[in-house]
């Protein structure tokens, strides 16, 4: 999988799920592989758990909220390379 593969299938599945889960608006998504994994209160809390959970980096962080947000570089899968 390449990283914009990962980047649009979160980014979708995000979208996707974005009505069901307004509830933890203001928290941080962590997502990998088309899933949400887990919420997290701030985005270096979901970007280290992103970093040890997955060696390949290839995760994404998404904070939840009804506006649009582009978290610039962390809005994307991360890549070691």
């Amino acid at each position: 999988m390449d990283i914009q593969e990962e980047v649009d299938r979160n980014f979708e599945a995000f979208q996707r799920e974005l009505p069901n889960i307004l509830h933890f608006q203001g928290k941080h998504a962590l997502m990998h592989d088309g899933k949400i994994i887990n919420y997290y209160d701030t985005i270096g809390d979901a970007i280290s758990t992103g970093r040890s959970m997955y060696r390949d980096n290839l995760f994404s962080v998404q904070l939840v909220t009804i506006q649009p947000v582009d978290l610039g570089f962390f809005s994307h899968a991360l890549s070691s390379r």
